[in-house]
């Protein structure tokens, strides 16, 4: 039994356990797909959850079956936003491809973009046809172009930051054709957080940040990906962030408690 004095510090086990190094960088969220589609093609429902870390140690925790699902489980604001989708389609941050094949099945042509290479691979082995793995920023100068954006499954978010923003905005508006649109979704910060999300939001603000910025990772096993920005902000956050950029809120399609829809039109 290990010395209640030094609480178990000279067991060479508890040792060997404390220098254990931390998960590996790697496409935790790939992989997370890739177990949660083998479920499925084994004729399971996906049972894989999804983890995602913020950088202050706290932990949000999903079904990684929302990725597959089809448009009947999708939100209803989920829904209505697809109708907005027209001509050609970038599907950005396409995850499992949900989005990308109920486009498909509608006969508009899509191209599913995700920066994680195993959402890619599991995009192609859905019956997803053009399955990109790329960033957006190098994707922008691929000379592509489109009529619409879909950032589903609360991709706005993909903003990043206040600071970050313009290079999105500015990346989608040089991949648009005349007349586009991005449609997406969104997350309004709860007006009462949990105290230590209020705590975080404090911080945030004390740093001239927006109080919905998050840092974060994704975990699977022994896996995590490199840390992002993520950003979850209000309706009227949003019009202020693309001010000045190439697009204005043009709609907020529908609301369901914090999450929304939104169309960004591009300018003439």
């Amino acid at each position: 039994m290990a010395d209640p004095v030094d609480g178990g510090l000279s067991d060479p086990a508890v040792r060997a356990r404390d220098r254990l190094p931390g998960p590996a960088t790697g496409d935790a969220f790939g992989a997370m797909l890739q177990a949660a589609l083998g479920q499925e093609l084994a004729g399971d429902r996906p049972a894989v959850a999804e983890i995602v870390e913020r950088d202050d140690g706290v932990l949000a925790i999903g079904p990684a079956a929302f990725y597959l699902a089809g448009p009947a489980e999708w939100p209803e604001y989920e829904r209505a936003a697809a109708e907005r989708l027209a001509g050609r389609v970038l599907d950005v941050g396409a995850g499992a491809g949900r989005v990308a094949l109920f486009l498909q099945a509608r006969g508009i042509p899509v191209t599913a973009l995700d920066v994680s290479p195993g959402a890619a691979e599991v995009c192609r082995r859905r019956g997803v046809r053009d399955p990109v793995c790329a960033g957006i920023a190098q994707y922008a100068a691929s000379g592509e172009r489109f009529d619409s954006f879909a950032l589903f499954g609360r991709n706005l978010g993909l903003l990043g930051s206040r600071q970050q923003a313009p290079a999105l905005l500015a990346a989608l508006a040089s991949l648009a054709r005349p007349g586009a649109r991005v449609v997406g979704v969104g997350v309004d910060p709860p007006a009462e957080p949990d105290p230590v999300t209020r705590g975080y939001a404090h911080r945030n603000q004390a740093a001239g940040q927006l109080p919905g910025q998050r840092r974060l990772r994704s975990r699977f096993r022994d896996l995590a990906s490199p840390w992002f920005d993520f950003l979850w902000c209000s309706a009227g956050e949003l019009d202020e962030l693309v001010a000045g950029s190439r697009w204005r809120l043009a709609e907020v399609v529908q609301r369901s408690g914090p999450s929304y829809a939104a169309v960004l039109a591009l300018r003439d």
